[in-house]
């Protein structure tokens, strides 16, 4: 059974994009700053994690470096193809 989590989180600046981040039962409502691609000249997009809020508190610190990788890597991804 899937854990409900309180995904609220405070006002955040309007240049940066909201992203959901799930992973097993966790699901993180993330925040990142992104920079689409321009396939013309090879440059892929980009998405850098700000905030990643679970039940309202900010646990981007607590985060391991591959999840941080991870949840950038997807987030540039689906915002992309949005």
């Amino acid at each position: 059974m899937k854990t409900q989590i309180d995904t609220s989180a405070p006002w955040y600046p309007a240049h940066l994009w909201p992203y959901t981040y799930t992973h097993g039962d966790i699901e993180l409502l993330c925040f990142v700053d992104w920079e689409p691609g321009d396939r013309s000249v090879g440059m892929a997009a980009g998405a850098w994690l700000i905030h990643a809020y679970a039940g309202g508190v900010d646990v981007v610190d607590l985060l391991k470096d591959h999840i941080i990788k991870d949840i950038e890597s997807e987030a540039a991804c689906s915002l992309s193809s949005d």
